[in-house]
């Protein structure tokens, strides 16, 4: 599949599967594209699924060192326009949910539903220490106690973050074999330290009502380690006009990867309705 120099300042790596309403996928924060196959491949039988590396992550190599989530919000634009996609459903997993948002906030003609699934809006719609700007305390003690590779292995397979205890129980394999899958185009630790930044310094909670599409908050009831998902989602689902919560039982931050049949069903269903 083909990268293309955008305006925006990237060689972006994009890949589509598939054929029928196109549906735009964004990984979380450092993840490439990689991260949807094959879990989501079955999509392609009824979507024409685009994937891409974000800006620094797998394949897409930025060509400054500006990482913004309204620029990589652009950069999805600027794809759009190279690929000949007037207007596309997006779904963004937890970072990508604040670029699409983004996108849905500033370029509302491109977007025809959203799923915001374990996403936020940004610190304002977080509570205690996470409500304050810039980089996470946590998050950076971790890293630097840990170790970069160490952290992203933890963040996967050895906390309830991703996968619940039950699931890594009983299907330690699978878990390995997405924590490889993810970790061989991960974002580096440079361009992870950006992403992060970029992450933690947006703020879109107060345009929430701006949001016109139609909008799916969609959340694993158990999506509360590290930053507490679950409360983020609420915030979504109260104050985004009409959006439609949706909560999976059962389920943390991975749940794409621990039940990606029902997953996809709920994903089809939304985007055949609203099509």
């Amino acid at each position: 599949m083909p990268s293309v120099k955008l305006s925006t300042g990237v060689d972006l790596y994009y890949e589509t599967h598939g054929q029928g309403e196109a549906l735009i996928f964004v990984p979380s924060t450092a993840y490439s594209g990689e991260v949807w196959k094959p879990s989501q491949m079955p999509l392609a039988d009824s979507l024409n699924l685009i994937f891409h590396d974000p800006r620094g992550c797998g394949r897409s190599v930025a060509q400054q060192s500006v990482y913004t989530i309204e620029l990589m919000a652009m950069d999805i634009v600027a794809l759009m326009d190279h690929i000949g996609c007037a207007s596309a459903h997006f779904i963004g997993h937890s970072m990508g949910g604040r670029i699409a948002l983004s996108l849905a906030q500033n370029f509302p003609g491109r977007i025809k539903s959203l799923i915001m699934a374990a996403a936020g809006s940004g610190t304002a719609g977080r509570a205690g220490p996470d409500c304050v700007p810039g980089l996470p305390h946590q998050l950076v003690y971790e890293l630097v106690e840990m170790g970069f590779e160490k952290f992203v292995r933890d963040e996967i397979v050895d906390s309830d973050t991703f996968f619940t205890a039950d699931y890594r129980a009983g299907h330690g394999d699978e878990v390995e074999a997405f924590y490889k899958l993810a970790w061989a185009t991960h974002a580096k630790l440079p361009e992870f330290v950006h992403l992060v930044m970029a992450r933690h310094s947006f703020e879109g909670t107060h345009r929430l009502q701006d949001v016109r599409c139609p909008t799916m908050v969609l959340i694993g009831d158990g999506d509360t380690v590290g930053s507490n998902h679950v409360a983020q989602a609420q915030v979504l689902a109260d104050r985004i006009p009409g959006a439609e919560l949706k909560v999976l039982e059962g389920q943390t931050h991975g749940f794409f990867w621990q039940d990606p049949e029902l997953t996809n069903d709920v994903i089809l269903s939304w985007v055949q309705r609203h099509s």
